[in-house]
């Protein structure tokens, strides 16, 4: 790119959003990110979860305590970096939940100081504030980053590669190793991340020497290598690997409107709407004003559009059309639309006052802090105060006498209107009792989790399972009473928003036998 192309494309950024283009000093700009970065780490810090919010989140748990993709610790393609990351943070004396919740608040604090600086230097001091509250006060970028998941490392990664790739176009001499280098650590993170962004930094790199485009890929590939083959190793190679994931995508792929699933189709475009209103919430009018009054000004220079295209596009197409099951999918478009409010920011500035902007801005700030704290901050605690209340229940049991079995919740069926206890959920808040998902051959049609484990260890059991000496059988997802044999009572002993348990006392000297298929036996020893 011309040093003449540089500065027209850097000029067309900037044109006419007045009174913020007056530039801030990089030095104020850099203490002022940092300060406000550290700040919503603090300011989130009350916040934070103490138990996992999903059962990935268990999963990657599990996976510190011993890793292995075939047992889903975690669950393929691997998060390898990720859960290594947090398993070095153990090692300073944190929980592994722990673990994972600092790597949330460390991501989150840094995308906030990375997308202040970015839009600082593009439009100046109200830019940068824009930025700040956009990021800060995000419903989605809140939560998450008081979650022990990886969805606020997958906001920071995005806006990293993001912000490389800008430079990219708008710099004359900016290298390409750092986003490189950026590009294959988002893969070891999140690989899905990699996937989604490397249309645009391939489309970033094209104008670039040869000899420079080559050294990225390369960079890329070695990045990528240090994480990729220690994870495959670990599996016990290419082949173990290929088929757990195998397995899982099979799942994925059954409910994919690409396959013809229409409920699917519509039930991912409604959790897209609705979670990407959750994202910017009040702020998102800025957004649409940023688009008619910003991009309709340069019809002829494509080169934004094609940018925020290659940006969220990848992820959008496969969250609406392959896959879409949680909210924090959506972290990787944080710093696209907090962008995008700020431009709309800047329009309406023009048109008010100092003392309107800065209502405004209270408005907005009110507005997603009322909805976080009160919603989904809320939900967080409800959600613990159920999960230790189910903890509670199963602790007064255990032993060599108890079994416990549960089903698995199948993405886009319906299943029962009680909420079951999931097998990864059971196996964290019950490590004392032995958890089965039953029946046992329902684990491998959908999608090779393991069907037997406790909270250390996970393993895969076969039809027909003999258990002897079992007194209590507890039954973690009420639709499981239905295969129990005839005559055989069960009793209520717990009853919560998520969850309905039912134990079954079993004679002594009673074996307990397991499938095949559906098939609960109960016969004397």
């Amino acid at each position: 790119m011309s040093q003449a192309t540089s500065e027209r494309f850097n000029s067309d950024t900037t044109n006419g959003l007045t009174p913020a283009n007056r530039p801030v000093p990089a030095n104020q700009l850099a203490i002022a990110a940092c300060a406000a970065g550290i700040g919503g780490i603090l300011l989130r810090l009350p916040f934070r979860t103490h138990l996992p919010p999903t059962w990935d989140s268990v999963q990657y748990v599990l996976g510190i305590l011993h890793y292995d993709v075939t047992l889903h610790q975690p669950h393929p393609p691997g998060y390898y970096l990720y859960v290594h990351t947090a398993k070095l943070l153990t090692n300073l004396g944190l929980r592994p939940y722990t673990a994972l919740v600092t790597l949330s608040f460390l991501a989150g604090g840094l995308t906030v100081a990375l997308l202040i600086w970015w839009a600082g230097r593009l439009w100046g001091k109200y830019g940068a504030l824009g930025a700040a509250v956009f990021t800060l006060f995000s419903p989605l970028a809140w939560v998450y980053s008081t979650h022990g998941d990886t969805y606020a490392v997958s906001g920071f990664f995005t806006t990293v590669v993001g912000y490389l790739c800008w430079r990219l176009l708008t710099t004359e001499r900016e290298p390409i190793w750092p986003s490189a280098f950026a590009l294959g650590l988002a893969g070891g993170f999140r690989p899905t991340d990699a996937m989604f962004l490397l249309p645009l930094w391939l489309w970033s790199v094209r104008r670039k020497q040869g000899t420079q485009v080559v050294t990225g890929l390369v960079l890329f590939g070695l990045i990528t290598a240090a994480w990729l083959w220690p994870m495959i190793a670990s599996t016990g190679g290419w082949d173990r690997y290929f088929s757990v994931s195998r397995q899982l995508s099979k799942m994925v792929w059954q409910f994919s409107p690409l396959l013809g699933n229409v409920r699917a189709l519509r039930l991912f475009g409604k959790s897209l709407l609705a979670c990407g209103s959750a994202l910017l919430l009040a702020a998102w009018p800025l957004v649409l004003y940023a688009k008619r009054q910003y991009f309709a000004r340069r019809a002829n220079e494509p080169r934004a559009w094609t940018f925020l295209a290659l940006w969220v596009g990848p992820a959008l197409v496969f969250y609406l059309i392959v896959h879409f099951a949680q909210a924090g999918y959506l972290m990787v478009l944080i710093a696209p639309v907090v962008l995008l409010a700020t431009i709309g920011l800047l329009r309406i500035s023009e048109r008010l006052t100092k003392t309107q902007l800065w209502g405004l801005l209270g408005v907005i700030v009110v507005l997603n802090g009322a909805f976080t704290w009160s919603v989904l901050v809320a939900n967080d605690r409800q959600h613990e105060a159920d999960m230790l209340q189910i903890k509670a229940r199963l602790t007064q049991f255990g032993g060599a006498d108890t079994v416990a079995l549960t089903g698995i919740s199948i993405f886009g069926q319906p299943h029962s209107e009680q909420l079951l206890v999931d097998f990864r959920w059971a196996m964290y808040l019950a490590p004392h009792i032995p958890i089965y998902i039953f029946p046992l051959e329902l684990a491998q049609r959908c999608g090779g989790p393991p069907n037997h484990g406790y909270q250390l260890s996970s393993a895969r059991v076969g039809a027909p399972l003999a258990l002897h000496g079992v007194r209590n059988l507890l039954l973690l997802d009420p639709d499981l009473r239905q295969f129990l044999p005839a005559g055989a009572v069960s009793q209520h002993i717990l009853v919560s928003t998520l969850a309905h348990i039912y134990l079954v006392r079993l004679p002594p000297n009673t074996t307990l036998t397991l499938g095949p298929e559906a098939n609960l036996r109960f016969t004397d020893d």
